[in-house]
């Protein structure tokens, strides 16, 4: 397995701290003489304060259902998630210019909890995919309309469905290609959190007017282990995010 290039996505540009993102990028292991890139997060914030300023984005009006459903849908998404889901099409942007045919990308809360033998990825010779989460919250069970992951006849992957956590997965060339030629224009202009939006592409979503937007034909794949969680949560008080003033401060989606 090798990378073109390794996106470290952050809003905290020290240089120590770039360090420590790059040491623990290391310790994943990353294969030999990977690229490493720092992309500089945008800051969600900015399209609300400023929004002639960035025409190209645009926050999905309807998001907040204001019902007694599922929690993470009856609110405005933050600022930071907004920015995080920006930061992610800008990777994606980014690799697409540069013909890169398979890119991992990092948010900069990931933490490696097990060495990832890369050879596992022999299994998937002949089998499509696009994607390929290295973690996952599956979240299949709240809701009677999604399908859990399913097998696929491989010892170390399975199909997700419904997920949450965008913090370390990997693109192969045809599926940044897919993301930004079919679901670039329409998700600039509706933007909504990254793992909401992952979700519907590779699977089906909860909701109705999100599938409506979003065609679903990204061809993902999930490694069964979880090699790396996340070590940011607003109800640690350490988060990154930027919430607005009369946003809701609650812990990060799980």
């Amino acid at each position: 397995m090798n990378f073109d290039a390794v996106y470290i996505i952050t809003i905290d540009l020290r240089p120590e701290y770039l360090q420590e993102l790059i040491d623990r990028a290391h310790e994943l292991p990353l294969p030999d003489g990977t690229d490493i890139i720092i992309k500089e997060g945008f800051l969600g914030k900015n399209i609300l304060d400023r929004p002639q300023d960035f025409p190209q984005y645009k926050l999905y009006e309807n998001w907040n259902l204001n019902d007694n459903g599922w929690w993470w849908w009856q609110r405005p998404a933050l600022a930071g998630e907004a920015g995080g889901m920006i930061s992610h099409t800008q990777c994606w942007e980014h690799a697409y210019e540069n013909g890169y045919e398979r890119i991992l990308i990092l948010e900069d809360d990931f933490l490696p909890i097990h060495k990832i033998d890369w050879s596992i990825f022999e299994e998937t010779e002949g089998y499509d995919w696009d994607l390929c989460l290295l973690s996952h919250n599956s979240l299949h069970e709240f809701f009677g309309d999604i399908t859990p992951p399913s097998e696929i006849r491989m010892e170390h992957f399975v199909k997700p469905t419904f997920f949450y956590n965008t913090h370390s997965y990997i693109l192969t060339g045809e599926g940044i290609r897919r993301l930004v030629e079919d679901h670039l224009d329409v998700l600039k202009q509706n933007i909504i959190v990254s793992d909401e939006f992952l979700s519907a592409v590779i699977s089906s979503h909860p909701r109705p007017d999100i599938r409506k937007m979003f065609i679903s034909n990204i061809r993902a794949i999930a490694t069964r282990t979880h090699y790396t969680t996340q070590t940011r949560y607003e109800s640690a008080g350490n988060s990154l995010t930027e919430p607005l003033e009369g946003e809701l401060s609650e812990p990060q989606r799980p």
